[in-house]
């Protein structure tokens, strides 16, 4: 067999598309998948055709397990789904990122984060534990937010919009599968606090970013349209990545090059990698020259 986990894969993803659709209680996924796991172990003779089950049964109960209530106070056993004004605490999972936007009436930003919530207040109620992701929208955030942090924002919480017609994207459902199911939204960045009481480092890769804009950007204008490109292409920075910039691309039948540079990137590494690896350097040491070397 050429390739074995050719088949595991096609079975795990099956499992995970049967869950998508079909989801049992919890236990009962468990009870299965300790049961054929159980026999593969026990049944040498029963082995080999008991361990492509498992493989099923598996992706099924990771999926399951992934978007089940299982906590008493989790977000959607917490809230009600109708939109309420709350305030939610909670750790940034990654560093707030902002978007220009253009239209008819000038230009707008937006600042996107995601949070892991641990507590809820309602009005003047007590905090009330909670659990769960939400995503978090509001206008132009400080640079002091990153991810790390322990904050508070105050805003309207509620589910994420559906399509507005019948098969066009599914916003709601594309967050689901994050396992997102509610989204908060104010206009006020005073409502955006830092209430953690330890110390929390920036983290390392917007220490590199930062130093990288700055790197990209000299002897260029702050505004200049080549410069936002450059920044969108090496950093993934699409913050003033707008739809001025992305036009000339989709007319010349370009685009394509956003969604497949990660794919020549990685053509030009193995290319790399493997002429030093015939000089006999250690696979760490080059890794650790080609990093930067395929950046620059």
């Amino acid at each position: 067999m050429k390739r074995p986990l050719g088949i595991v894969a096609v079975l795990y993803a099956g499992g995970l598309v049967l869950g998508n659709f079909f989801q049992p209680p919890l236990p009962c996924l468990f009870a299965m998948s300790l049961t054929i796991a159980a026999g593969a172990l026990l049944l040498p003779r029963l082995r080999s055709f008991l361990i492509w089950p498992l493989v099923f049964f598996t992706g099924w109960t990771n999926f399951v397990l992934h978007t089940a209530v299982v906590s008493p106070t989790d977000l959607r056993t917490v809230l009600t789904g109708q939109p309420e004004l709350v305030t939610v605490r909670g750790i940034l999972t990654a560093t707030p990122t902002k978007r220009l936007y253009v239209d008819a009436f000038g230009e707008s930003f937006s600042t996107t984060a995601r949070l892991n919530v641990t507590a809820v207040q309602r009005g003047s109620d007590d905090w009330q534990p909670a659990f769960g992701q939400i995503e978090a929208i509001t206008s132009v955030l400080p640079d002091d937010f990153f991810a790390g942090q322990e904050i508070q924002i105050y805003g309207a919480l509620g589910l994420p919009p559906k399509p507005i017609a019948e098969g066009l994207f599914d916003f709601r459902a594309y967050l689901r599968r994050q396992e997102i199911y509610f989204r908060l939204k104010n206009t006020r960045t005073n409502d955006w606090q830092i209430v953690g009481s330890r110390e929390v480092s920036r983290p390392l890769g917007d220490r590199f970013t930062k130093w990288a804009e700055t790197a990209l950007a000299l002897g260029l204008p702050p505004d200049d349209p080549s410069l936002r490109l450059e920044q969108a292409l090496t950093l993934g920075d699409k913050t003033y990545f707008t739809d001025q910039i992305a036009d000339p691309f989709l007319r010349a039948a370009t685009y394509h090059i956003f969604a497949v540079d990660g794919l020549r990137l990685a053509i030009l590494f193995g290319i790399f990698f493997a002429t030093i690896r015939l000089l006999r350097v250690p696979r760490t040491v080059s890794g650790l020259i080609l990093t930067p070397l395929i950046w620059s």
